[in-house]
This record gives C-alpha cells, sequence and structure tokens, in this order.
C-alpha cells in the first residue's frame, strides 16, 4: 500500500503545480482562490505535505476541472 500512496502523492502533487500554473497564478493568488495560505500549496507542490480529498475537490470545483484530473499520470 505505501508504494502506492507515494506514486499518488507525487501525482497529484505534480497535477496541483500544472492546474496553478496552467491557470498562470502564483501560488499566493491560487491559495487566495481556494482559501488557504500559499504556505500550505507550496508544502504540497514540493511533496511536504498531503492533500485531503475535500481540498481536492474544492480546487476541482473552484477550476472546474474532473475530480480524476488530480490522479491522472502526466
Amino acid at each position: 500500500m505505501q508504494k502506492y500512496e507515494v506514486m499518488y502523492h507525487k501525482i497529484i502533487s505534480a497535477n496541483v503545480k500544472k492546474l496553478r500554473k496552467n491557470n498562470r497564478l502564483s501560488q499566493e493568488e491560487f491559495a487566495e482562490k481556494v482559501n488557504c495560505s500559499r504556505e500550505f500549496i507550496s508544502r504540497v507542490e514540493n511533496l511536504k505535505e498531503k492533500i485531503s480529498l475535500k481540498m481536492l475537490l474544492k480546487l476541482a470545483d473552484v477550476f472546474k476541472v474532473n475530480p480524476a484530473y488530480f490522479f491522472e499520470k502526466s
């Protein structure tokens, strides 16, 4: 199980960063849109913190992407 957890943590983090960059937003602007801190976004993007399902769903809603987007390997 741990092997898949690490793999998906990397995929999700990369997709959060990709979503932010595709929307041409700084970490601060991105964080404002989803009501969290810039530090949290930085920690997620740099694999220092795992993002909750609740926050992933919020990101999907705010940025109008399918939640499955975060689990797709690019």
